[in-house]
C-alpha cells in the first residue's frame, strides 16, 4: 500500500509491502535516481518470506518534497533522514515492534543515501545491501557542478542553453571523445528542463549523502561485533557505476564485508539477475 510520512517538514512518499503472517525482518529500501519506490519490490526474493518493505521515495521523486518553506535545493541531514525513517517504520508496524530487525537495502543513487545513513548510525541496522551503489566515487563533474561556485553558476548557464550543450555532447560522441554509453548517460540527464531540475535538486538536496572510506569502515568495523554483514554487489558489465569503483574499499581483512559481482550491466531488477544476486550473496555467506 502507498504510504506517506513528515518529519521536520519534509514529506516522503513510499509503498509498504507486508507479508503473509509474523513479520521477522524489515528492509528500507531507496532507488535510483529517477526510478519508481514500486521497482525496489524486484528485490524481495533477497529475503525471507516473512519480510516486510517500506520503499522510500527520495526527495524530489515519487511525490517526496523538502520543505515547502524553503528551496527546492534545501540540502537533507542523514540525522534529520534517519530520525524521520525510525519515526515512520515504528507507525507503520503493528504496535511499533521496535526490535524487529531492520535491514537497508540500496540501488544505485539509493546505494549512496543507504552508505551515508549507516555512517550516521550503524547501530541501528542488522544488515546493508547495496546493489550497483553510487558512492564509491565522486564524479568530478559533480564535484564541479555542486561544490564549487563557478561550477554552479556553469550548471545554469547550461540549463538556459541546452540545446547547445546536446550538440556538444553528440559532436563528442562522433568525434568519439566520449564512449557511447557515457553520451547517451548525457543526453537523458539534459534532455528537458524537467530533467535537468530533477539532476540538480536531487544532486543538492543530497549533498550530505556521501560516505567517506574512513568513517564507513569504522561503521563497518563497529558493526561486525553485533554479527551485521554487509553484501555490496556490482554489475561485471555496469557501464555507468564500474566494479572498479571499490577497488580502494575492499578490505580483505573485513570477512563480514562482502563485495560481489553478478553477471548484470547497471538495471539489476530482471528476475533471472536477482536470482543470481540472491545465490552470490549465499555462496558468500558459506
Amino acid at each position: 500500500m502507498k504510504t506517506v510520512w513528515q518529519h521536520d517538514q519534509w514529506t516522503w512518499n513510499g509503498w509498504w509491502h507486508v507479508p503473509d503472517g509474523p513479520i521477522e525482518e524489515v528492509v528500507i529500501a531507496f532507488h535510483g535516481f529517477g526510478r519508481g519506490v514500486e521497482e525496489m519490490l524486484a528485490f524481495l526474493p533477497l529475503f525471507n518470506a516473512q519480510t516486510a518493505m517500506l520503499s522510500v521515495g527520495l526527495c524530489h521523486h515519487n511525490g517526496s518534497t523538502p520543505p515547502p518553506d524553503g528551496a527546492q535545493t534545501s540540502p537533507l541531514s542523514p540525522k534529520v533522514f534517519q530520525q524521520a525513517l525510525a519515526a515512520w517504520t515504528a507507525e507503520l508496524l503493528p504496535n511499533g515492534h521496535p526490535r524487529i530487525p531492520q535491514t537497508m537495502l540500496g540501488y544505485s543513487l539509493g546505494g549512496r543515501i543507504a552508505m551515508a545513513l549507516f555512517e550516521n548510525a550503524p547501530e541501528r541496522w542488522v544488515r546493508l545491501v547495496l546493489l550497483a551503489p553510487d558512492g564509491f566515487k565522486k564524479n568530478p563533474m559533480y564535484r564541479f557542478a555542486v561544490e564549487t561556485a563557478i561550477g554552479r553558476w556553469t550548471w545554469r548557464w547550461c540549463d538556459r542553453h541546452a540545446d547547445f550543450v546536446q550538440s556538444v555532447i553528440r559532436a563528442c560522441r562522433r568525434w568519439r571523445i566520449l564512449p557511447e554509453h557515457l553520451a547517451h548517460f548525457a543526453l537523458h540527464h539534459t534532455q528537458d528542463e524537467t530533467m535537468r531540475k530533477l539532476v540538480s535538486n536531487t544532486w543538492f538536496t543530497h549533498q550530505h549523502f556521501w560516505p567517506s572510506r574512513k568513517k564507513s569502515s569504522l561503521a563497518w568495523q563497529q558493526a561486525e561485533g553485533r554479527g551485521v554483514v554487509v553484501d555490496i554487489v556490482f554489475g561485471l558489465r555496469d557501464a555507468i557505476i564500474p566494479w572498479s569503483w571499490s577497488k580502494a574499499w575492499r578490505t580483505p581483512s573485513m570477512g563480514h564485508v562482502h563485495f560481489l559481482t553478478v553477471d548484470a550491466g547497471h538495471v539489476m531488477r530482471h528476475p533471472e539477475t536477482v536470482d543470481d544476486i540472491k545465490e552470490a550473496i549465499l555462496v558468500a555467506h558459506g
